[in-house]
């Protein structure tokens, strides 16, 4: 049994003494080490653009670091498991469409074709529909439903715009 094992033991002793085997044994570690260092970078970066924290992407760094090249894959699903789902700039972009949505609610529209119209505008530009009274007296604008100017106090005909002073 023991001429066997001494058998066993030469033939790996050749083998890893080849001088083959030693340069790919030292480029897989060599390569374990930078993809470990480049999760570690990623892992910082990712961090910085998900985070508005400053000590976050370094936490991050520093676990995968600290993890070692053999459990660095499990500090990286930790870090994509914990870190937020959407980066600040996706955020941002929601808060602006978001604003600009609002803004566009806000306007008012045509109430004959829907179309966005101004509030001193006193005819739509699309279909010409009378949107607003121009008081005589005082030179104001009002909106078409109001009888009278809420300026000066004269009110507005129904059928046209000539103005009445008010008693």
């Amino acid at each position: 049994m023991d001429a066997l094992l001494q058998q066993l033991e030469d033939a790996l002793g050749g083998f890893a003494s080849d001088p083959r085997v030693v340069l790919g044994v030292r480029i897989l570690v060599g390569y374990i080490v930078v993809l470990w260092l480049a999760c570690a970078l990623w892992a910082f970066v990712d961090m910085r653009r998900r985070s508005g924290s400053l000590v976050a992407p370094y936490v991050t760094a520093t676990v995968v670091v600290l993890a070692s090249p053999i459990l660095f894959p499990l500090a990286l699903l930790l870090h994509v498991v914990v870190r937020p789902r959407v980066p600040i700039a996706e955020r941002r972009l929601a808060r602006l469409r978001e604003a600009a949505l609002e803004s566009d609610v806000e306007l008012p529209a045509c109430p004959v074709c829907g179309r966005p119209i101004d509030t001193a505008w006193l005819l739509c530009p699309r279909c010409r529909a009378t949107l607003a009274h121009v008081c005589d007296r005082c030179g104001r604008t009002a909106p078409i439903e109001w009888d009278a100017c809420a300026w000066c106090g004269a009110t507005f005909d129904p059928p046209g715009r000539s103005v009445r002073t008010a008693r």
